[in-house]
């Protein structure tokens, strides 16, 4: 059964990787959220995806360059901490480490330590490969996937015994794959098969929501998740 993740929160309807958004996620009932996190300037991690806050707040405040204080009095950007008090028992996290700051990597795995919720829960993505090996280390017992596009790495889609090859060569658990058609339940099937979680990411259109649905991805990210859901167990 597909999870459908609220991408940044219920990022259509509020702003994207705020309190706001992960609460309406939770109010909605989502099978849970994708997230990213940076550090600050303080060493804070935070919830953000850009490096700076030019897009969500027309800010030229630089995240990796600027205090908590000075990032919150322009913009709501949480703290992972807080983010991760209101995630409901039995809801999923995925976590996005962004860019190549490798310090980040012990900071977020104390943050998970002290968090009293259900470690089961959480998993950790990267679209950069040094990151994800290195979050190997401190999260050996979580599902670790490495954001990429498939098509785009190898030259043309490639087969699910070359993509497990891949991950496995970062010490990944699965892959989170930029949604594609080429990708077929076989694909997924076989993956599977070989230990691998599947999940996507780039669902900017119902239609191809749907179609990853019903090859069988675990997982996929989706910026009105619960309204796609409901669409696809409608069909």
């Amino acid at each position: 059964m597909t999870l459908f993740l609220s991408h940044r929160g219920e990022s259509d309807d509020a702003p994207e990787n705020t309190l706001q958004a992960f609460k309406l996620a939770m109010d909605r009932d989502s099978d849970g959220w994708e997230l990213d996190i940076r550090f600050t300037a303080d060493k804070q991690v935070v919830v953000v995806h850009d490096a700076d806050l030019k897009r969500v707040a027309d800010s030229d405040i630089v995240i990796a360059e600027s205090t908590l204080a000075e990032i919150q009095a322009v913009h709501p950007v949480p703290l992972l901490k807080d983010v991760l008090a209101i995630l409901t028992p039995g809801k999923h996290c995925q976590i996005e480490i962004k860019g190549n700051n490798l310090d980040i990597i012990p900071a977020f795995k104390k943050i998970f330590d002290e968090w009293q919720g259900d470690k089961s829960q959480i998993a950790i993505s990267s679209f950069e490969e040094e990151t994800i090996r290195k979050a190997a280390e401190f999260f050996p017992d979580r599902p670790r996937l490495l954001l990429t596009d498939l098509a785009g790495k190898f030259g043309s889609f490639p087969t699910a015994a070359q993509t497990a090859e891949y991950m496995r060569s970062l010490n990944c658990t699965g892959v989170s794959f930029k949604a594609d058609f080429n990708a077929d339940k076989n694909f997924v099937d076989e993956l599977k098969k070989l230990g691998m979680r599947v999940v996507c990411w780039g669902v900017f259109t119902d239609e191809i929501g749907i179609a990853m649905a019903n090859i069988g991805v675990d997982a996929m990210t989706n910026n009105h998740a619960v309204a796609l859901r409901s669409k696809y167990n409608n069909l």
